[in-house]
């Protein structure tokens, strides 16, 4: 995983360089041999930035790398600079508000450095297309392994109970619950003490569960798209007395937590027929705003893990608030 870390500094480092090849001085120095990773520097303009490795940055871990950034730049009292395989476009804007460097292996990069209120130097460039990725997705991250990983988050001690109580709660094989654990394992998310497991590094985990859950089981759990049949009914979307085993997600769970959010998007999970749904009168089978998805789990609570996800990976400044909000609120407990 350190050699990862220090190939992607190495690959973005040299990205920089081949667009300033006919300017000397502008990257001095690269990598530094026999160095960990995540104690490498890069020298830009003979200004020294602490390197931060990420695989990927986008809209559903940047919380997590803003509060890492924040708290590198405390302790080593110097720049830090955000290296990643890949920079998504969406989460430029954000970076520059939250006033953290990036660059990544495909060339794009917006590097400031300031003394007091002057900007000594800046240099970006954007616009370059994500590398192709030749590492596939762990199988963990895969439909059977999310579901798995989704009722270990729910709470610190499920990751203790039997592989039977595990498979029963998540609806897949012992052998994939076995198999997910042991993956766990070996990545150190799961530590094994005097025959008990304990779930480790609980935040990234979230934030990897987040995103992946977003690229690869939620659209498969999409049934049907709706709209409401008057705005009136749009406006009073609360008021709408949902089938038993059907339950708001998303922004409207956002709202219903803790009124933060006003919903734009409105999503439902259910383990009863859409159908039922129609016979409120509230919706029409017109596609619109109403995204219907099949439930996962066992029980009649939104889990605000599933909340947390729908909102971090939507991309939407207003939802990664509110996001944020029930991560320091409700999922207080995750590192």
């Amino acid at each position: 995983q350190d050699m990862y870390g220090i190939q992607i500094i190495d690959q973005a480092v040299s990205a920089i360089r081949r667009q300033w090849e006919d300017s000397q001085g502008v990257i001095i120095d690269g990598l530094q041999p026999g160095t960990p990773s995540m104690e490498q520097y890069v020298r830009i303009m003979g200004i020294e930035f602490r390197c931060l490795v990420e695989n990927e940055i986008n809209g559903t871990n940047i919380l997590r790398i803003e509060e890492k950034s924040k708290s590198c730049m405390g302790t080593y009292k110097r720049p830090v600079i955000l290296v990643a395989r890949y920079v998504q476009p969406s989460v430029y804007g954000t970076l520059r508000k939250m006033e953290l460097n990036f660059a990544d292996t495909a060339g794009n990069y917006n590097i400031q450095y300031t003394k007091g209120r002057k900007v000594i130097f800046h240099l970006s460039h954007t616009g370059e297309k994500a590398p192709v990725n030749n590492n596939k997705n762990y199988p963990i991250f895969q439909e059977a392994g999310l579901k798995v990983i989704f009722y270990l988050l729910q709470a610190p001690e499920n990751v203790g109970k039997s592989f039977r109580e595990i498979k029963e709660y998540s609806g897949v094989s012992i052998g994939t619950v076995k198999n997910v654990i042991d993956e766990l394992k070996v990545r150190k998310f799961i530590l094994v003490t005097q025959k008990k497991r304990v779930l480790k590094k609980r935040r990234l985990l979230l934030d990897l569960w987040s995103e992946n859950y977003h690229q690869i089981l939620k659209p498969k759990l999409l049934l049907k798209q709706l709209d409401f049949r008057t705005p009136e009914q749009k406006e009073k979307w609360e008021e709408i007395a949902l089938p038993n085993g059907m339950l708001w997600g998303g922004e409207c769970a956002s709202n219903l937590l803790n009124g933060y959010l006003t919903p734009e998007l409105f999503e439902l999970y259910t383990e009863t027929p859409f159908s039922n749904l129609m016979k409120t009168g509230a919706t029409r089978t017109t596609e619109g705003v109403i995204y219907v998805y099949q439930k996962f789990w066992k029980g009649d609570v939104m889990p605000c893990i599933l909340i947390y996800a729908d909102l971090v990976s939507s991309g939407d400044s207003r939802c990664i608030e509110a996001a944020n909000k029930i991560l320091k609120d409700e999922l207080s407990d995750f590192e």
